[in-house]
């Protein structure tokens, strides 16, 4: 038989209820419609959110197993194959403060969103009569972006707001500052960029995992290096976080195109990289690390392609 175990909180007590379920009540239902049954027939105490039931307002997402998914739209058929199991654990979202059950608090996700400033103010040049135009290519930018349903599953599974949330905002914020900040019609894109790199644009550990649960296709780590070129393009090119990037397109392009890992951390925290000389030892121990790479090395094969490779790609932004 199914087994449903909910992850439950009634404002004091955290604690796990299992749900027994006849192979019928789950077969064809999706993960909310199984959740309604639950609270209709067995539990009317079982708290959760949904509205629409057509994948468009997010509200419903929650963790299957661990992962983040929108409930209206996963079939607990297709999540049986997935896990060759009968038995789900289903939990709230993670990196949300839980208010009751598998209802989260948005709130200071809301306010973070609107440290960006998600409204578009326009180029002084577009007048009243004639609106803010674009042509197709122009558009085409910022569409995929304009998907973002406000679901949260990318922030439930950031792994950099699961360690540390203090100096970082949820994902989704900054496909939304990138989406406006790269919208063609957009007075100012630092009105965005700016209070992005403040809420941690740099900080992001490239797990990729907003990328691979959006339930929308969106990666939230192409919109964060989008900002970050954008920012550094603008003339915000102080920090830890740019000349680390300026350090990599300087190995790769000017130099020999090999990472060097060495001149890396000289060039991205200077002289302070010394205080990590205990871990410098401990890699040259071992081998990790060699360090007359200094001092440079031999030029990778195929260099000549990668830099007109790169050259192209920085063409075709500008066009």
């Amino acid at each position: 038989m199914p087994t449903i175990i909910i992850d439950r909180f009634d404002g004091k007590n955290s604690f796990e209820q299992s749900y027994k379920l006849d192979p019928a009540d789950v077969a064809g239902k999706t993960v909310l419609n199984t959740l309604l049954f639950i609270k209709q027939t067995q539990d009317p105490t079982l708290n959760f959110t949904a509205s629409c039931r057509c994948a468009i307002c997010g509200a419903c997402a929650v963790r299957v197993n661990g992962h983040a998914v929108l409930a209206c739209d996963t079939k607990m058929d297709d999540l049986a194959k997935t896990y060759g199991s009968d038995t789900f654990h289903i939990s709230p979202l993670a990196n949300f403060k839980v208010i009751s059950d598998l209802v989260v608090d948005w709130e200071p996700a809301m306010e973070n969103l609107r440290k960006v400033h998600p409204g578009m103010v326009a180029k002084s040049e577009f007048s009243m009569k004639e609106g803010c135009r674009q042509n197709q290519k122009e558009f085409d930018r910022i569409i995929k972006q304009w998907d973002c349903i406000l679901c949260g599953a990318c922030a439930s599974e950031c792994n950099k707001l699961s360690a540390d949330r203090s100096d970082y905002m949820e994902p989704f914020v900054f496909t939304h500052a990138w989406r406006v900040a790269n919208d063609s019609r957009s007075k100012d894109p630092l009105l965005h960029g700016k209070p992005a790199v403040a809420g941690g644009l740099w900080n992001c550990v490239h797990c990729q995992e907003c990328a691979s649960r959006c339930p929308k296709g969106i990666s939230a780590a192409d919109d964060i290096a989008g900002l970050r070129a954008m920012v550094m393009a603008k003339g915000m090119t102080d920090g830890v976080g740019p000349a680390h990037a300026k350090s990599f397109y300087t190995d790769l392009v000017e130099d020999s195109g090999r990472l060097n890992e060495v001149r890396l951390a000289l060039r991205t925290e200077g002289i302070s990289t010394i205080a990590r000389a205990g871990m410098a030892v401990t890699l040259l121990r071992q081998g990790k690390m060699n360090p007359l790479e200094a001092f440079g090395g031999e030029t990778i094969e195929g260099h000549d392609a990668l830099v007109k490779m790169i050259q192209a790609a920085h063409a075709a932004e500008k066009e």
